[in-house]
């Protein structure tokens, strides 16, 4: 190939990748963009790199996840974990084997506190609608009542009579659900306190892992509630 050729199609690179540097670069201002455009067609095999390792940054990013909304449970849920977290870190050297026995499963409890004040929040959130936050709805009558059959009618009152009923089933399943995590973390609360004061008073290791089990377990006792809740509500609909 001979040279114009060759020149020409290095400087249509040059301008490929001068127009790159331009559209990405947003960090600059405008005269340093400016000389990078024009310093990237004659030069572009030093700026290709650049390219490539920005646009590699930008596709590995993280996407944060969005934080829970601040409220009663989430401050609740925070404290009671940093106060789990200085009492485990405290068995350092002294009951340390059951951490990593429970390790796992005091994972989990964390995991199901906030996904259960997640639960409850995405019932609030329901229970605020208007169709839901309405305690009464108007029984059929009058002007209704002449264009219904007296069939239709009876209907129409016991579908809204069953409507109301599960309203209120959800509402108990929301105090029920709310109730039995501030429960957990208060018990939770009361475990670390205990495995302060057998540490400070000389019980021996297997009192602390005693009470790092309890803890671990109650996950499954968060779990075991919410599914009574549901099941209760389950055989409502079926009656």
């Amino acid at each position: 190939m001979s040279l114009g050729p060759t020149l020409l199609i290095y400087v249509l690179l040059g301008f490929g990748v001068a127009l790159a540097m331009l559209a990405y670069d947003n960090s600059k201002n405008v005269a340093e963009r400016w000389f990078s455009f024009l310093t990237a067609v004659p030069f572009w095999p030093i700026y290709v790199p650049v390219l490539l390792a920005r646009k590699s940054v930008s596709i590995e990013e993280p996407v944060q996840p969005v934080p829970p909304p601040a409220d009663d449970m989430t401050s609740a849920i925070h404290q009671v974990d940093a106060e789990l977290e200085a009492a485990l870190n405290s068995l350092d050297g002294w009951a340390e084997g059951v951490l990593a026995r429970e390790k796992d499963r005091i994972h989990e409890l964390r995991t199901a506190w906030t996904a259960q004040s997640e639960r409850i929040r995405e019932m609030d959130r329901l229970l605020a609608l208007p169709e839901y936050a309405k305690s009464e709805e108007p029984v059929p009558g009058g002007a209704l009542s002449d264009l219904l059959s007296a069939p239709a009618t009876d209907r129409l009152r016991h579908s809204q009579q069953v409507r109301r009923q599960n309203i209120e089933r959800l509402r108990h399943v929301r105090r029920r659900a709310y109730e039995d995590l501030m429960g957990t973390l208060a018990w939770v609360r009361e475990l670390v306190s205990m495995i302060h004061l057998a540490k400070f008073t000389g019980a021996p290791a297997s009192r602390a892992e005693e009470l790092v089990a309890q803890i671990a377990a109650a996950v499954e006792g968060l779990s075991e509630l919410t599914w009574q809740d549901e099941t209760t509500v389950a055989a409502g609909d079926n009656t």
